[in-house]
């Protein structure tokens, strides 16, 4: 299990500053944008990188992955890497994907939810810091649009506004995966899990 899924977290300048920013808040006394990227950006990814990896070992899901190669320095010294990406699941049935999906979005929805309510507990203790009160109106803000973006995803899998493509393999199986079209363009279901 060699999967590289810490998709924007590490990858992004601008993540980074918004991270930066967070632990800042923290330090301040509003944890909950670093609740929020410990959750969804560390801990998420690792729990469904780690079911799609036992649903693969019990061949009731197939992963397709991606190898990139990776220039690392130990020491000063270049090292070369290959990393598995993770890209779309495949199961046997578009049934079962959408199955998937939705315990997948259900599940970050409440992750979303749960820095929510760090956040409302926060508020609470601290109203007397007006600081505080006009930094967490921004992370309010952008905790309920997270939460928007996942209810809608979730209601876009459940009333069946996705697309399934089949996938036959070298042996002969035959797998399916989702995708959602947006602007003619198709784009993974998994992309937008993550």
């Amino acid at each position: 299990m060699n999967y590289q899924i810490f998709s924007p977290f590490s990858n992004r300048l601008s993540t980074f500053f918004v991270f930066v920013l967070s632990i800042v808040s923290a330090w301040l006394g509003l944890s909950a944008p670093v609740s929020y990227f410990f959750l969804l950006g560390f801990v998420f990814p690792i729990i469904i990188s780690m079911r799609l990896h036992r649903l693969n070992e019990t061949g009731t899901a197939y992963t397709l992955t991606e190898n990139t190669h990776w220039t690392i320095y130990l020491y000063g010294f270049p090292s070369q890497e290959q990393r598995a990406v993770l890209k779309n699941p495949c199961f046997w049935s578009s049934d079962r994907i959408k199955q998937f999906f939705i315990r997948s979005f259900v599940a970050k929805s409440l992750l979303q939810c749960a820095c929510l309510t760090i956040l409302a507990q926060e508020r609470i203790k601290l109203a007397q810091n007006p600081m505080l009160v006009i930094i967490a109106l921004p992370v309010l803000l952008c905790l309920l649009y997270a939460v928007g973006k996942s209810l809608y995803m979730l209601y876009l899998i459940m009333t069946d506004k996705w697309q399934c493509e089949s996938l036959v393999t070298e042996t002969g199986s035959v797998w399916y995966q989702g995708f959602m079209e947006k602007d003619g363009v198709r784009e993974p279901l998994f992309s937008r899990l993550l």
